[in-house]
């Protein structure tokens, strides 16, 4: 049997997915319908972000026993395990011969918010800016970082390091993503357009 204090963080976080859900269609389409490949774009966000939350954020440490266990006495907060310094970490552990290490991380931090990049403009005309989804990826991303470190801050344990370069690397990430969503509307717009000139052509 599945304990209820392990599921219980997993449960708010689909609660939350569904208020965001309602929260977009009634934000973007107060009126008439919602368009079915929107709906279709709003579900790959929604199991997109709770596999985000799953993956930076749990399992959180909530039972007490536990985070007696990880607390430390020379824990210093926001210092210990953390790394302010861009590529520093990257750099040291490089020297030590771990490079598959690296380019794993690298690769891993850029592909971490590449949908947002991809799917946001496709619900938010106003995002189909690449400065204006940079600063999403970043503040999204910082988000994230708090976010750990606050609950390492909480048990006074090193839960989740706060790492500038996942800060840089997200958001270089989201940049990416918004270049592919770039590229695959100017693909659609050429392939639309040839056709219907072709359907065009043919009905003359």
């Amino acid at each position: 049997m599945l304990d209820s204090a392990f599921l219980l963080p997993y449960l708010m976080v689909l609660y939350f997915c569904f208020i965001f859900y309602r929260l977009i269609r009634r934000v973007l389409y107060r009126k008439g319908r919602l368009p079915i490949h929107k709906h279709i774009v709003i579900f790959c966000l929604l199991v997109y972000f709770f596999n985000l939350i799953s993956v930076t954020l749990f399992p959180m440490p909530i039972d007490a026993d536990l985070i007696k266990d990880m607390k430390y006495d020379s824990y210093i907060p926001f210092v210990s395990g953390n790394n302010f310094i861009p590529f520093y970490f990257f750099v040291d552990v490089y020297h030590e011969g771990l490079q598959y290490y690296v380019i794993r991380s690298i690769g891993g931090n850029l592909i971490l918010l590449l949908p947002v990049g991809l799917l946001f403009p496709l619900l938010f005309k106003k995002l189909n800016n690449v400065k204006r989804i940079l600063l999403t990826g970043f503040f999204i991303s910082l988000f994230i970082e708090l976010a750990q470190l606050s609950i390492s801050v909480y048990i006074r344990s090193v839960y989740r390091s706060f790492d500038v370069d996942d800060l840089i690397l997200n958001t270089l990430g989201t940049v990416i993503g918004y270049w592919l969503f770039f590229i695959l509307s100017m693909f659609y717009k050429r392939v639309t357009y040839r056709f219907k000139s072709n359907t065009s052509i043919n009905i003359e």
